[in-house]
């Protein structure tokens, strides 16, 4: 698959990405995923919300085109003029500002960094089919040095992300009456500072697409992708909690932690990646009386690098993948692994990645208890496929 413009691939070239990773060679076909079905659709809703999902049998490049990337909003698309745009700087801070695109683009401290963005929601079922997820190399400038230059005053606490795209909801705390407010998220203010964090305004070398925020979105690494806010038009340092709709009604999690007396369950917020992998794509090949199948996908997330790995066929025993070099350490790793001579019929696929401490990934029972809700599934995906 290519990226859809030449002068990306020629960018993502010029950091030593290649633009296939697994080109089809002579003679090789795709196998067929038996559990897609009429459910899944890559353009899944228009607005409200806007879902598009990334077909992962597509796989063959490790930044994902610019024009398949997933888009999940609780909004519609915006449409902004990059010349009007302005990003506003208030609240707890000693100088507002306000800056415009042209002043972002050439702050300093500009950098490139390579992201994987999964969306909390991204799930195995049917209409899904774990196509909220995509990678490529954002471009952009440090948030820190941002809200430093505002100067923070001693009483902030948290800072607040404000899109340009507006939500309406009735609010109980005034008497059920309906407000339009800004489409919003919170960090604290020691996230807010992390020196990766940053605003972005390129993807694969390319200006971000309108449904990617397009001229300005936050780009946390390593968190899901709710917080990561599109159309940026505000940045609100709050001396308390932001208790707007996708803080306290939204993305929530029922997760245990541990206590001296046993696991505890609490209603928590969602927030960092879990560790991951999928099998995303299946192909084979024949080689005289042989058949040749190769199997492949990404692993990515969590707060340790990962390890390595396997792979399961049929409920046998685990087979170790060779996992493509590490390109940053919040984009995901593509691995592969081959096999000779499946029997004709039906067969299941596992893929599990282990991290550097030795933690693997979960089995859905076993991440059940650890997380009760349904955001945040990282559990292992049962494949099936038919040769």
């Amino acid at each position: 698959m290519m990226i859809r413009s030449a002068a990306g691939a020629a960018w993502l070239a010029s950091l030593g990405i290649p633009d296939a990773a697994w080109a089809m060679q002579d003679g090789e076909e795709l196998v067929t995923f038996t559990d897609y079905t009429a459910a899944f659709k890559i353009e899944a809703s228009a607005a409200n919300t806007r879902v598009r999902c990334y077909d992962l049998r597509t796989l063959t490049s490790w930044a994902t085109p610019n024009d398949e990337f997933y888009a999940f909003h609780q909004t519609v698309t915006q449409h902004v003029d990059p010349a009007t745009f302005r990003l506003r700087v208030s609240g707890f801070v000693d100088k507002p500002r306000e800056f415009t695109l042209d002043q972002i683009k050439a702050r300093p401290d500009r950098r490139d960094l390579p992201v994987t963005l999964e969306c909390s929601g991204n799930s195995t079922r049917p209409p899904r089919m774990s196509g909220l997820l995509s990678n490529g190399v954002w471009t952009g400038v440090g948030l820190a040095s941002i809200l430093k230059e505002c100067g923070l005053k001693a009483d902030a606490r948290e800072v607040v992300f404000l899109g340009l795209d507006m939500e309406k909801e009735k609010k109980s705390a005034a008497g059920n009456r309906e407000f339009e407010t800004p489409h919003g998220r919170s960090i604290y203010l020691q996230d807010a500072l992390h020196a990766e964090a940053m605003l972005a305004f390129s993807l694969n070398g390319q200006p971000l697409p309108v449904e990617q925020g397009f001229p300005l979105r936050l780009i946390l690494p390593g968190w899901y992708g709710m917080t990561q806010i599109k159309w940026l038009g505000r940045i609100h340092v709050l001396d308390r909690r932001y208790e707007g709709q996708h803080m306290t009604r939204n993305y929530l999690a029922v997760r245990a932690v541990d206590t001296a007396e046993g696991p505890m369950w609490l209603d928590t917020s969602i927030s960092r990646t879990h560790m991951k992998s999928v099998v995303a794509r299946m192909t084979r090949r024949r080689s005289g009386s042989d058949t040749d199948y190769r199997i492949t996908g990404p692993a990515w997330g969590g707060t340790v690098p990962i390890s390595h790995v396997d792979v399961q066929i049929d409920g046998g025993p685990w087979q170790r993948s060779t996992l493509e070099p590490s390109r940053g350490q919040y984009a995901w790793r593509l691995w592969s692994l081959s096999v000779k001579n499946l029997s004709p019929g039906p067969h299941t696929l596992h893929s599990r990645a282990t991290d550097a401490n030795g933690t693997m990934q979960p089995m859905p029972d076993e991440r059940r208890q650890t997380v009760a809700s349904g955001r945040e599934d990282f559990s292992i995906w049962t494949r099936e496929i038919s040769v």
